[in-house]
């Protein structure tokens, strides 16, 4: 066997396993086109494969060359093979969520999640997004409550890197990139599948991502300093969480504190004797109290009151760290008022139906639900009325099934460009393949960070 032979051979195989993320991408480019259910996610797998492709744009051209070396091959052929594996990796955080979106199990609930999410998410795209991203795409996890990936550390489960691929994947590496793809990532535990109202909680988690993605930090601690607030360093350690708790309030109302509640609930002890100085998060009584706020200042006052009344047959008035309940108004203002780039956020985004009820009551009669009531946000409040209104749990799911059946089927099945139905092919062709190429050369751009040691030369 002569030593040209197997330089080629190997040659070969680099092109090969270079071409394995092109067949993918082939196929889920068709899979989102001929099935009109997921064609909301046409435009986040081109997106992807563009941004990838930048990513390994320098690869392809120097296998693709007359101009690479044998010694190339034989000298940078494993750490090349590595930049592959570590772009698989990057795309299999998202492959296995929108395989999810396969299942017949899994997919009606999934898509009435990604609706939501957007529902959320968009108004303040709009008023913040100089670039947009994709609307956030959701999954089910084994974690006890949503998060978003992008503020998440511990993505191990994440990605299938072997001991090859991990030099390439270093945590807080992998992270930045997460950050600058395209398509945010929303967590739902499992068996969130079987509860729909639980899945209010990704409100709280799209503020995470709005906070994030729009650069809001200098701009709330700002607010937090001009609120006259004597235990201000709390209230700047904690800000993240309470942005994320008044973001959720703005933007479903009621339904999300009730929500929220439910999922803070523990036992009597604990969540009178909490006293956090340390963390991310207020305690568990005092974030109710900060939703409460947040209600009355909303002009929900008879919600507060409803709520209150239901958290304190429980656990009875605040005990632990009242000093700060004087400030909790304060705090409240402050991020509600902002202003974030000449608004408030309640003006940016705001949950303004009276009576979220209406849907629920429908779908508990069995009777068809009204066209025009498809707000992924009314819908999902809904649910949450019903939980709290519908004793009987065979009852309160096959009503939630409704909302959720009615939610996907009067949904759009066109293509989406950055969330948005585009009826008009040639219009999203447009739209798209601009936006591809921008997202090339961010991909090419990430490449500096992720492989600055072993990039082919020209």
């Amino acid at each position: 066997m002569s030593a040209v032979v197997l330089v080629e051979r190997r040659r070969a195989k680099l092109q090969a396993e270079l071409r394995s993320l092109d067949v993918e991408f082939k196929h889920w480019k068709k899979l989102t086109t001929d099935q009109p259910e997921l064609r909301r996610h046409h435009s986040q797998v081109r997106r992807l494969d563009a941004t990838i492709a930048g990513l390994l744009e320098p690869l392809t051209q120097q296998l693709s060359g007359p101009g690479t070396s044998s010694d190339d091959i034989l000298l940078k052929g494993q750490d090349w093979e590595n930049e592959i594996l570590a772009a698989h990796s990057i795309w299999e955080v998202f492959r296995a969520k929108l395989l999810l979106r396969e299942d017949p199990v899994f997919r009606e609930h999934l898509a009435a999640c990604d609706d939501f999410a957007w529902a959320c998410y968009q108004p303040a795209q709009t008023h913040f997004a100089k670039q947009r991203r994709e609307p956030p795409l959701v999954y089910f996890s084994a974690t006890w409550s949503p998060f978003a990936l992008s503020r998440d550390a511990n993505f191990q489960n994440e990605i299938r890197a072997g001991s090859g691929t991990a030099g390439w994947l270093a945590e807080d590496d992998f992270q930045a990139v997460l950050a600058r793809l395209p398509i945010p990532l929303l967590s739902i535990p499992w068996y969130q599948v079987a509860h729909l109202p639980a899945a209010l909680i990704l409100a709280h988690e799209v503020g995470h991502l709005v906070a994030a993605d729009f650069g809001l930090e200098a701009t709330i601690r700002e607010l937090l300093d001009r609120a006259n607030l004597d235990h201000v360093d709390l209230w700047k350690q904690w800000w993240s969480e309470v942005f994320a708790d008044l973001y959720g309030c703005v933007t479903v109302g009621p339904a999300f504190l009730g929500a929220l509640m439910d999922l803070l609930a523990s036992s009597a002890a604990l969540v009178q004797q909490e006293d956090k100085r340390s963390g991310s998060y207020p305690s568990r009584a005092l974030r109710v109290e900060l939703g409460l706020g947040a209600l009355e200042q909303m002009g929900r006052s008879a919600d507060a009151v409803r709520l209150r009344t239901d958290w304190e047959k429980l656990y009875g008035p605040i005990q632990k760290m009242t000093e700060l309940l004087p400030e909790v108004p304060k705090v409240i203002t402050a991020l509600l008022a902002g202003p974030y780039e000449g608004l408030a956020l309640n003006q940016i985004i705001t949950f303004d139906f009276a009576d979220y009820s209406i849907p629920g009551k429908l779908a508990r009669a069995g009777s068809p639900l009204n066209a025009s009531q498809r707000d992924p946000r009314l819908l999902f409040a809904a649910a949450r009325w019903l939980h709290e209104n519908e004793p009987s749990a065979p009852a309160l799911q096959k009503a939630c099934d409704l909302l959720r059946q009615h939610l996907v089927l009067s949904a759009p099945k066109e293509f989406r460009f950055r969330g948005e139905p585009k009826p008009d092919p040639g219009q999203f062709e447009a739209l798209l393949s601009a936006q591809e190429k921008e997202d090339r050369a961010a991909g090419l751009d990430l490449r500096a960070q992720l492989f600055p040691a072993t990039a082919p030369g020209p």
